[in-house]
This record gives C-alpha cells, structure tokens and sequence, in this order.
C-alpha cells in the first residue's frame, strides 16, 4: 500500500509526469541540467522531480564521465522494472505468465495460436483507429502511415523510430521492449508475438511484399530492428 501511495503521489505532478514521459520517449540518458532546460526549471527543482521518479523506480540512474574532468554526472533513463498498478489489486503479470507458459506446453501448436492471435489483434487496431480520426485508408501518404503505425504502437508500450530508404523501403526500430521481462522467459514465443503484432498493423496499411526482423534484443543487440518492403 505504501508503494502505491508513493507511485501516485509522485505521478500526480503534472510536470514530473512529463519529465517522465519525456525521459522514456528519448534514446539517450538525460542529466539535471538537460531536464532543467527543456521545462524551464531551476536544477535543483529538476533534481528533485528526478529523485522522485527514481524513488519510485520507474526511472534508474548510473555515474557517467563527462570527459571535462572532475567527478562523473549522473545521468537518468527509464527503469526495466515494472510498476503495476491496479484496484483493486489483480497480479496481471501472474496470469500473463501462466498463459504463455500454457501456450509454451502445446509446443508448435500453440505457438501457432499466439502468432495468429497477436496478427489479428495488431491488424484489428487500425481500423478504429482511422474511422475515429475520420481518414480514408486509400488517401493516405506514407508518412501518414508511418505516424499512424508510430501513434498505436507508442499507445501499448512500443517507441517506434521509422525511416524510408526509399518508397518500397521502410526500416524501423524499438529500444525498449514492453513485454522484456516475459521475453526473458519465453523468448522464442513473445517475439514471435510481436513479429506478427506489428506485421498485422504493417498489413493492415500497406500490401506487404517482405517482413523480416534484423536484430533482436535478446540477442545482445541494442534494439530490435525491422526491414520492411512495401508495394503501396
């Protein structure tokens, strides 16, 4: 109970709130003065919003050397520790736990189903998604697709950063897995979960002529990182 007072206590500021949507939408570490200047802040008021946050353990923060000489600064990132939250309280990540776990004991079987599952749920959120913004799917440009694809994947958890290399060509990248600590676990089932969630919301824009993951996370590499070939 005292850690969720904290949490809510901490979040209800709206510019702590910022800082810490600010600080986990950037791929770089942050440090007081950078806080200070992008909200217009005294240092030791972004000091203290930063400990707040890391307090609550949704930030982390580690020493690094600035080259200038003298002590090394602290610099500021999101934690890779869930903070959950529910009333009243339900332990979700218990039950995601025993579904995959489930799902992992029906072997291919069941990897099929999560596949499946996780295709038509990425497909199925575009469509609500253009009718509430009232867009007509045949008059959008590619960089309107590429925002729509960044807006729902940043929605549930996903930062993505896009680049074309040309109109058929499309590569992006995630730094920050939602699901990590469960990939931990069943690594070949939640990114195949994820492939087919974001192939489903690529297919539901675009005619898709060629998918392909490059690099994974799990694979002692620093982001997941995508190569997508399009013919619309």
């Amino acid at each position: 109970m005292d850690m969720t007072l904290k949490v809510t206590s901490a979040l209800s500021d709206p510019t702590r709130y910022s800082i810490y949507l600010y600080i986990s939408e950037r791929k770089q570490k942050v440090s007081v003065q950078d806080i200070a200047e992008e909200f217009h802040i005294h240092p030791n008021v972004a000091r203290l919003h930063l400990s707040k946050l890391e307090e609550i353990r949704v930030l982390q923060s580690e020493y690094v050397k600035t080259g200038k000489g003298g002590r090394p600064g602290k610099r500021y990132i999101p934690s890779e520790e869930i903070v959950q939250l529910s009333f009243p309280p339900r332990d979700f990540r218990l039950l995601s736990d025993l579904s995959v776990a489930s799902l992992a004991k029906l072997g291919e079987e069941g990897f099929k189903v999560l596949v499946e599952v996780g295709y038509e749920y990425g497909k199925s959120l575009v469509k609500p998604y253009l009718k509430s913004h009232d867009l007509s799917l045949l008059e959008l440009s590619q960089a309107e697709k590429l925002h729509i694809l960044s807006e729902i994947a940043t929605s549930i958890g996903f930062s993505l950063d896009e680049s074309i290399s040309d109109t058929n060509q499309i590569n992006f990248h995630y730094d920050h897995c939602p699901f990590n600590e469960i990939a931990q676990l069943e690594p070949l089932y939640i990114c195949g979960l994820h492939n087919a969630f974001l192939k489903g919301m690529f297919e539901a824009l675009y005619s898709v002529e060629e998918f392909k993951q490059e690099e994974n996370i799990l694979n002692d590499c620093s982001t997941c990182r995508y190569h997508v070939i399009v013919t619309n």
